[in-house]
Formats: C-alpha cells, sequence, structure tokens
C-alpha cells in the first residue's frame, strides 16, 4: 500500500499593472494604471452577472487614471473587462454597485 499526499495549488495571478476602486462603487469606478500602460490600447466594458453589456461614459485622466460613470447603473454585482487591444489579454473584476 502506496499513499502519497498530492497537493494542487492555483496561484492567483496578481494584477500589477491597474488597481480599480473604490470597490464597492456608488458614481464612479476608477481604473488607475502604472506609468507603463498605454491607456490608448485599452477597451472597457461593463457587463451585468447574466452577461448583458451596459452603456457606460469614461473620462480618461492625465495621471494614468479611467474615470467610469455608474449612475445610470442599479445596484448589484457586475463585471468590468479590460482589454489590451495589442496583446488581446483581457481582464476580468468583479465589483459591487451600491446606491
Amino acid at each position: 500500500l502506496t499513499i502519497s499526499n498530492v497537493s494542487f495549488s492555483q496561484k492567483k495571478e496578481i494584477n500589477k499593472y491597474f488597481d480599480v476602486y473604490p470597490n464597492p462603487a456608488t458614481d464612479y469606478l476608477n481604473i488607475k494604471f502604472d506609468d507603463k500602460s498605454n491607456i490608448d490600447n485599452k477597451s472597457f466594458s461593463i457587463h451585468s452577472l447574466i452577461g448583458n453589456q451596459v452603456n457606460i461614459t469614461i473620462e480618461k485622466s492625465p495621471d494614468n487614471t479611467i474615470r467610469i460613470s455608474l449612475q445610470d447603473l442599479n445596484s448589484g454585482f457586475y463585471f468590468l473587462s479590460l482589454t489590451d487591444n495589442l496583446t488581446e489579454r483581457r481582464e476580468i473584476v468583479k465589483f459591487l454597485k451600491i446606491n
């Protein structure tokens, strides 16, 4: 009889090139990029839990920050999808919208 201890682990990739705040959010969601990121090569979308894309308004700041208005959204959980248009790499962040 041989007993072996096998363990599996999933390393969660730590996203180091942007931060999303505040979470939970009320009126706006901010995405702060590191200095090396080119915001112009990024696409943003927000989806409900059932996958419907919602309309958003995006404002760019000179300090590598994107500000997304959430004022037209109902309270609940949403997914922010951020796509790098050059590498086609997509990051998805779950956030909570509260009133």
